[in-house]
C-alpha cells in the first residue's frame, strides 16, 4: 500500500526532516516549468504575426460581408424610392389619353387651332404640370409632331412644333403600347424619364400623350447617404446617380455597335460616354483609386436597368487593423494565462493523485467496516433468535436421551427390533436438529458478494424456520401462501434472508401491544419484477416518522432495544441488489414493507 503523506490539520508530529523534504519538493515544482515558459515565449513570437495577419483578414472579410448586407438593405430602400418617383408620373398620360379635349385636338388639329382649343389645352397642361411637379407634359400627333405642351410659353425651349418621331417611347405608343424611356432632352438638354401613352379613337392611334419627369429630386434624396448610388441602362451607362461626375459614364468601354445605336436614338445627345474606370472585384470594387463593396440588383421594369450601391470600406479597414492589434495583445495574454493554468494544473494533479490514493485507501477501509457492521447486525439478530432455537432443541434432546436409555434396556432383554426402531427415532430427531442449526449457520455466514438467481419461496421458508420459535411464543397468526412455480429473483440468498428477518422482527415488535397478532407475507409479480410484502396489524407508522425511517441510527424503540441501523442496512442491501425497499401504512391498518427486485429471467 502506498505511503501516506501527512495532511495539514489531519496529521501531527511531522519531523523537521519531513518538512525539509516537502519544501524541496515545492521548490522543484517552482523551477520545473521554466523550460516550458521559454518554449511558450518562443511560440508566442512565431504566432504573433501569423495571428495578427489572420485576424486582420478575417475582420476585413467579416466587415465586407456586413457592408454587403447593409448594401442590400440600401438597394431595397433606393429601389423603392426610384419606383415611387416613376409611379408619380406613370398615371398622368393614362388619364390624359382618354381626355376629350386631347382626343378632339388629335382628331382634327386644324379645327382645334382655329377655334383656340390648342391654346386652352396648352394652359391646362401648364397648370397640371406645375401642380404635379413634372418637367413637361405634351401631346404628339401620329407623325411625332408636338401640338400642345406645358412649356408652350418658354420660347425656344418649348416642345411645340418639335418632332420626336425617332424616340423609342413614341414608336411604342404609335404602335398602341405604353412607352417608357430615359434620355437627354433635345431641346432642354436636361435628362429625364419619359412615359408615353397612345391616344386612340375608332380602333386607330391618333397620337400620344407624354410626361417627362426629372430625376433631380430623386438624386438629391440619394445624396443624404454616405454610399454611392447609381442606375445603369442596358448598355451599362450611368444615367441616374448621386455623384454628378459619374453621370453619362459607362461601366465598361462601349463597342462600336452600341455607340451606333445610341447615336441613332440620340438618347444621350452628344455626350461622349467615357468609361467610369471601374475595376470590379470580389469582394472589392475600385473607382478613382478608392475601394468599395459593390452590390447590384436588376430593376423589374423591363427596360434593362440595374441599380448599384457602393459601400465605402475605409472605416472597415481601420477597424480590422485595430482588431489585429487587439488580437496580438489577446494572444499574448491568453498564452500567459494558459501557462499559468498549466503550471497550476500540474501541481494540482500531483496533490490530486496523492489524495485519490488516500481516498481509495479510506474507501476500502470504510467498505470493510460497513461489511463488518452488516455482519454484526446479523449476528445480533442471530443471538436473539438463538434463545428461541435453544428451547426448540431441548425437546428433541430429551426425546433422544429417553430413546437411548430405552435402547440399553432393550439390548439387555435382547429385543433388537425395538432397539432398531429407537435408533431410527434418534436419527430422525438429530436430522431435525441439524436442519434447525443449519438455518442458523447459513444465516450467520458472510455473503459471497455475487448476485445469482434466488428462489423466493426458499428464502421466505428459510426465514420462517428461523423465526418459528418467536412466532409461536408471540402467538402470531401467519398468513403465507407460496406462489406457484419456481419464482426466482436476482440477488443473494443470505442478504435477502437478513432483510426479511429484520422486517419480521420489526413487525413482531410492532404487534406487542395487540391482542390478536397477524403477520401477512405476500408475493406479487409482473413481467420484470417481483414484489415481496410484509404486513403487520400493529398501529402503523406515524406520518412524521415515515420520511426518516431509513436514516441510520433513527429508531422509535426504547433505549436498549436497538441502534436504529436495521432498516438502514436493509434498505442499503436491497439497493445494492438493484431493487427498492419502501415503507407505508396499509389502508386496512398496520404497516407494510415492500421489497421490489428484478426477476431472474428479466435480469
Amino acid at each position: 500500500m502506498p505511503s501516506e503523506r501527512p495532511i495539514e490539520g489531519l496529521a501531527t508530529g511531522i519531523s523537521s526532516r519531513q518538512r525539509l523534504c516537502a519544501l524541496r519538493s515545492e521548490l522543484a515544482l517552482l523551477h520545473e516549468p521554466w523550460p516550458l515558459l521559454v518554449g511558450i515565449l518562443g511560440l508566442l513570437i512565431l504566432l504573433v504575426p501569423v495571428v495578427a495577419w489572420l485576424t486582420v483578414r478575417w475582420s476585413e472579410s467579416h466587415a465586407y460581408q456586413r457592408l454587403a448586407a447593409q448594401g442590400r438593405e440600401r438597394l431595397t430602400l433606393y429601389g423603392e424610392m426610384l419606383h415611387s418617383e416613376l409611379a408619380k408620373s406613370r398615371n398622368i398620360p393614362v388619364v390624359l389619353s382618354s381626355d376629350r379635349q386631347v382626343i378632339e385636338l388629335l382628331a382634327d388639329p386644324e379645327a382645334a387651332k382655329g377655334e383656340g382649343r390648342i391654346a386652352a389645352l396648352d394652359r391646362r397642361l401648364q397648370e397640371l404640370n406645375a401642380e404635379l411637379g413634372a418637367s413637361a407634359i405634351y401631346v404628339l400627333d401620329s407623325t411625332g409632331l408636338t401640338l400642345a405642351a406645358s412649356n408652350w410659353a418658354e420660347g425656344s425651349g418649348s416642345f411645340v412644333g418639335q418632332r420626336f418621331a425617332f424616340r423609342p417611347y413614341f414608336l411604342a405608343a404609335v404602335h398602341g403600347h405604353p412607352g417608357s424611356y430615359f434620355a437627354l432632352g433635345m431641346t432642354s438638354n436636361q435628362p429625364g424619364h419619359y412615359n408615353a401613352m397612345p391616344v386612340s379613337k375608332g380602333g386607330g392611334v391618333l397620337g400620344a400623350v407624354v410626361v417627362k419627369t426629372s430625376m433631380d429630386r430623386l438624386e438629391r434624396g440619394w445624396s443624404g447617404g454616405a454610399e454611392r448610388v447609381f442606375v445603369t441602362d442596358r448598355f451599362g451607362i450611368v444615367f441616374i446617380t448621386n455623384i454628378p461626375a459619374w453621370r453619362f459614364h459607362s461601366l465598361n468601354p462601349l463597342d462600336a455597335e452600341s455607340m451606333r445605336s445610341l447615336k441613332a436614338s440620340r438618347q444621350y445627345g452628344n455626350e461622349r460616354l467615357p468609361p467610369l474606370g471601374l475595376v470590379a472585384g470580389d469582394p472589392l470594387t475600385s473607382i478613382d483609386g478608392h475601394a468599395y463593396v459593390m452590390v447590384s440588383q436588376p430593376l423589374a421594369d423591363g427596360q434593362g436597368w440595374t441599380l448599384h450601391v457602393l459601400m465605402q470600406i475605409g472605416d472597415a479597414r481601420a477597424r480590422a487593423r485595430d482588431l489585429g492589434l487587439l488580437a496580438v495583445a489577446g494572444v499574448g495574454l491568453t498564452v500567459l494565462v494558459v501557462y499559468f493554468f498549466i503550471h497550476r494544473a500540474r501541481m494540482r494533479r500531483r496533490y490530486t493523485r496523492e489524495l485519490e490514493e488516500r481516498v481509495l485507501e479510506r474507501t476500502a477501509a470504510l467498505m470493510e467496516k460497513q461489511d463488518e457492521l452488516v455482519q454484526a447486525a446479523k449476528l445480533a439478530a442471530l443471538g436473539q433468535m438463538s434463545a428461541g432455537m435453544a428451547h426448540e432443541i431441548n425437546q428433541p434432546l430429551a426425546a433422544i436421551r429417553s430413546y437411548a436409555d430405552n435402547a440399553r434396556t432393550l439390548i439387555d432383554l435382547g429385543r433388537n427390533e425395538l432397539v432398531r426402531e429407537n435408533l431410527g427415532e434418534i436419527a430422525d430427531l438429530t436430522e431435525r436438529m441439524a436442519r434447525m442449526t443449519g438455518q442458523l449457520k447459513q444465516f450467520a455466514r458472510k455473503s459471497p458478494g455475487s448476485a445469482e438467481p434466488v428462489a423466493v419461496t426458499a428464502v421466505i421458508d428459510g426465514v420462517l424456520a428461523l423465526m418459528a420459535s418467536r412466532l409461536r411464543s408471540d402467538g402470531v397468526e401467519l398468513e403465507w401462501l407460496p406462489p406457484g412455480g419456481a419464482l426466482k429473483v436476482w440477488g443473494e440468498e443470505v442478504r435477502l434472508q437478513q432483510v426479511l428477518v429484520n422486517l419480521l422482527r420489526n413487525a413482531l415488535d410492532a404487534m406487542r401491544e395487540q391482542v390478536e397478532r397477524r403477520l401477512t407475507i405476500g408475493v406479487a409479480t409482473d413481467d420484470r419484477q417481483v414484489h415481496v410484502m410484509v404486513r403487520d396489524n400493529g398501529p402503523g407508522i406515524a406520518s412524521e416518522v415515515l420520511p426518516r425511517l431509513f436514516e441510520p441510527f433513527f429508531t422509535t424503540k426504547q433505549a436498549g432495544d436497538g441502534l436504529g441501523l436495521g432498516l438502514s442496512i436493509s434498505e442499503g442491501i436491497v439497493r445494492d441488489l438493484g431493487g427498492q425497499l419502501v415503507a407505508g401504512n396499509h389502508p386496512g391498518g398496520g404497516a407494510v414493507f415492500t421489497i421490489t427486485l428484478s426477476r431472474a429471467e428479466a435480469a
